[in-house]
């Protein structure tokens, strides 16, 4: 036991020093790397029974083990990050950020993919307008000639007259 948290500490104090050099979060890898050494130690001490059947179940666990590590540590990656692979591999396109931006503009940042620019329902006409809002989101993998629905600001609410007498 006290094997396995010197272990878990030596990983620790490595991924922290790691930390420095690079930015994000390292708690995923260092859960990960905790996982395989504790899974290591147990392979070790699963070989040292003498019973064959008892050896075996434990490896067997000890298999499940690390695909259950593998799997956390793959799917708590970024989702987003997966989704834009595997939708340029089958030939998607990335939304632009069209915030801000005239129809006009919005028309020729789209041009140049397959994109459709759509006027959502609720939104006001554009009359050279920025966009408020788009739908699907900047970054967005989505499939080659989908449409992007854009809302854009309403308009300049107007003084109120003032009463004549």
């Amino acid at each position: 036991m006290l094997i396995l948290a010197g272990t878990i500490a030596a990983i620790g104090l490595v991924l922290s020093s790691a930390r420095s050099r690079r930015s994000g979060s390292l708690v995923r890898s260092w859960i990960a790397l905790s996982l395989v050494a504790g899974l290591l130690i147990f392979c070790a001490l699963a070989f040292a029974l003498k019973d064959s059947t008892l050896r075996s179940t434990l490896i067997g666990a000890l298999t499940a083990a690390v695909g259950s590590a593998t799997a956390f540590y793959f799917s708590s990656k970024s989702t987003e990050q997966a989704n834009r692979l595997l939708t340029a591999s089958v030939g998607g396109e990335v939304v632009p950020y069209l915030k801000g931006k005239t129809q006009a503009d919005a028309e020729k940042l789209l041009s140049v993919t397959s994109l459709k620019l759509v006027t959502a329902p609720d939104s006001p006409p554009p009359n050279g307008r920025p966009v408020k809002e788009q739908d699907p989101p900047a970054g967005t993998a989505v499939p080659k000639g989908a449409s992007v629905s854009v809302t854009y600001e309403p308009s300049e609410p107007s003084e109120p007259s003032e009463p004549s007498s």
